[in-house]
Formats: C-alpha cells, sequence, structure tokens
C-alpha cells in the first residue's frame, strides 16, 4: 500500500516535469536559435524493509536534470543585413548582467540610434575582443562575412563575438534565449556566420505534442494509483479505529 503510494507520487512528479520541459518546448517553436530541452532520467531501487519474508527492491524512474538538444535549426533566409545566423557549434557574445558574457544563438539583431549593435530585447552584441560593436547609424550597411568580419565600404570595421565550447550541452539556459558558460573556456569557432539569415528553433512540434499526450495519460494512470493507494490507506486506518 505505502509501496504503491510512494511509487505513484514518485511517477506524478517525474511526469509533471516531462510536462514542463516538453509544453516548454512547444511554446519555443517560433523562438529564433531556441535548442529543445529533454529530461534525464535514470532507474533507482529502494529496499523495502517491512517485507512479510525479507527485504525487496523496489524499482522507480527518478529524473536527474535536463539535457539540451543542441542540433542544428533550419536556416532560413531573410535578406535583412543585421540578421545572422550561425552554423555549426557556437554562441554569438552579447553582454550580460555587470558587463559578464553571456551567449546566445539568436541573430536577429539591430542598431540603436547611436549604433550600438543589439540582440531583439536590446543586449550589446560583442566584439571578437569583447567589447559593444558600435556602427555608423546613417553610414553605409555592413558587410558581415563568414568568419564575423564587419566591413563597410570594403573597410574592416571589427568582428562578430562568436565562441564555441568543448562541451556545449553543459552551458546552463538562464532565460531570454541566452546561455551561460558555467565556467567553461571559450574557443574559437569553427562554423561560418551566415548574413541575412536565421537560425530557427530546432524544435519539432510533432513530436512535442505526441510527447504531451502520451505524458497526459500516464500522469491519469499514476494519479489513479495514487487515488487507489490513498483509499486503501483510508480504510485501513477506519478498520484499526474500530
Amino acid at each position: 500500500m505505502d509501496n504503491a503510494l510512494m511509487l505513484g507520487l514518485q511517477s506524478q512528479r517525474v511526469l509533471q516535469r516531462r510536462m514542463d520541459v516538453a509544453a516548454n518546448n512547444l511554446a519555443n517553436v517560433a523562438t529564433t536559435g531556441f535548442k529543445a530541452d529533454g529530461m534525464l532520467l535514470e532507474e533507482a531501487a529502494r529496499t523495502n524493509a517491512h517485507a512479510e519474508d525479507q527485504p525487496r527492491e523496489i524499482r522507480f524512474v527518478r529524473d536527474i536534470g535536463i539535457m539540451h538538444n543542441m542540433e542544428q535549426g533550419p536556416i532560413a533566409m531573410t535578406g535583412n543585413t543585421l540578421d545572422l545566423a550561425l552554423e555549426g557549434e557556437g554562441f554569438f557574445m552579447v553582454e550580460g548582467l555587470g558587463g559578464r558574457p553571456m551567449y546566445t544563438r539568436d541573430g536577429a539583431f539591430s542598431l540603436t540610434g547611436e549604433g550600438r549593435l543589439v540582440t531583439s530585447d536590446g543586449r550589446a552584441v560583442l566584439s571578437s575582443g569583447g567589447a559593444p560593436i558600435v556602427l555608423d547609424p546613417q553610414g553605409e550597411a555592413p558587410t558581415i562575412g563568414r568568419d564575423g568580419a564587419i566591413s563597410v565600404a570594403g573597410v574592416e570595421a571589427g568582428r562578430i563575438g562568436v565562441a564555441s565550447f568543448a562541451a556545449p550541452g553543459a552551458l546552463a539556459k538562464v532565460g531570454d534565449n541566452l546561455w551561460d558558460a558555467q565556467g567553461q573556456a571559450a574557443g574559437e569557432f569553427q562554423g561560418v556566420v551566415l548574413q541575412g539569415a536565421l537560425e530557427g528553433s530546432n524544435v519539432r512540434p510533432v513530436l512535442e505534442l505526441t510527447r504531451l499526450i502520451e505524458i497526459s495519460r500516464a500522469y491519469q494512470s499514476a494519479a489513479k494509483i495514487v487515488s487507489g493507494a490513498d483509499e486503501l490507506r483510508q480504510r485501513a486506518i477506519e478498520r484499526l479505529g474500530r
């Protein structure tokens, strides 16, 4: 009875986490450069020391964290000069809190009235040297090479900061489509910068929707187990009280 209740509640907790992850993936189907998440699960065991004959091992599944799917998202040409996409493993460097660099795959950039190159939420885009990129807002449209070099009227005016990491999946999502390096040293980007293009989300909506339906059904089954175990417990308590 206690075992059924414990297993049912544990299943509900894991399924709720899986549901939250799948729902968040679906909510970001149209988010530029978004990387889908998945649950890391492991099978665990607990010994029931109160078995009538001998201790019995009870096995169950528990979540141990989130994994990030770093697969390349689809590239769509936009024709906008300041839209950039990355082919290959790497991240644009942008200014975070306290001036600390953060990282993103969202290359929907624009110029402010002062000429600062910024992300869609107003964060400064950093150069390869870690400084905010500033261009003449009234000047000629920049050309950005496949290596990230920025040229205006044939003169190099800087280089887009792009970093790669030995273990990109170990970076942490911190909200606003940003990633934190978690102490990893940034390496040289080996991929390609594409001008006039954006990388789409790598979420597969049909897969995530199917997963949500399966999780919802499993959650309902777990809820029935919990309800049944709780009802048996209540009946046992009532009998003992007579």
